[in-house]
């Protein structure tokens, strides 16, 4: 495959994709280790483990 059958292939699924992006998130998010690992690694990012701290000890 030559360079502008890779971009146009990624575009294609791009495009594909982002109408059923809620949707994918949650058949991703349904299985518990792959759940699992998703809150590992939002919760090793400073700021999202700030915000969520903040809002789940708010008064």
């Amino acid at each position: 495959m030559n360079g502008w059958t890779k971009w146009l292939l990624l575009g294609g699924l791009i495009l594909l994709l982002i109408p059923n992006r809620y949707r994918l998130l949650n058949v991703l998010l349904g299985n518990f280790l792959i759940r699992k690992f998703a809150v590992k690694a939002a919760m090793g990012v400073p700021g999202i483990r700030s915000k969520f701290i903040q809002g789940a000890f708010r008064g």
